[in-house]
């Protein structure tokens, strides 16, 4: 297995051992989560892998090569209104409704925008902790681990619920054996050892 997928392995190891009861961690998936499923303190933490350089200038044409990593980290966080907040958007309700729901709307968005902050701080402290620098690995195996970057995306309103999501990227360097890929290569070609040579290396004719 490539080091890349060895280190979000690691890295989801290590989020799940200490999220305690603070949040979940779960598997990449490219469809949005169901806001219901990360009410409250059923915060999502997903990790994968987004890109990575091959630098030439830290490599070398045989060997292992040195691999520049992105893994990213996402991470999901949900309020629910005490009131019915479609009623922004209804035509039939009146003016104190829609005030009272806007109103809930930005309490609603203020609890949710408080929960995926502390969420953003669980997994920087977990992750920027001295003693998880190495994660799993020995010394050596990874270095320049970083989180690069974080970056928090606009709300987003399902029904009575405020769905609140950030991105942290993690950088680090590692080395990729380059092992082959058995299989792919044309079988080798037989050698037929049956024709008879003479001493001087030259074939010898077949007497009928």
């Amino acid at each position: 297995m490539m080091m890349f997928r060895e280190v979000k392995a690691a890295l989801k190891n290590l989020l799940e051992e200490q999220a305690e009861s603070r949040f979940r961690v779960v598997g990449f998936q490219r469809q949005s989560k169901n806001s219901s499923e990360v009410l409250n303190n059923d915060r999502l933490v997903q990790v994968y892998y987004s890109e990575g350089d091959f630098l030439k200038s830290a490599g070398r044409m045989k060997g292992s090569k040195t691999h520049d990593l992105t893994l990213e980290i996402d991470m999901t966080a949900s309020a629910k209104a005490s009131v019915d907040i479609t009623v922004l958007d209804s035509t039939t309700a009146s003016e104190s409704q829609k005030a009272t729901a806007l109103a809930e709307l930005k309490e609603a968005a203020e609890r949710a925008d408080e929960k995926i902050d502390e969420l953003i701080e669980y997994v920087y402290q977990i992750i920027m902790d001295a003693r998880n620098e190495k994660i799993s690995f020995e010394t050596g195996e990874i270095s320049s681990r970083w989180i690069s970057r974080i970056t928090k995306d606009v709300q987003i309103e399902h029904g009575d619920i405020v769905v609140k999501t950030a991105n942290m990227k993690y950088t680090c360097r590692v080395q990729e054996d380059v092992l082959g890929s058995i299989g792919n290569y044309p079988d080798p070609a037989v050698i037929n050892s049956d024709v008879p040579f003479d001493n001087t290396g030259v074939t010898v004719e077949n007497e009928i």
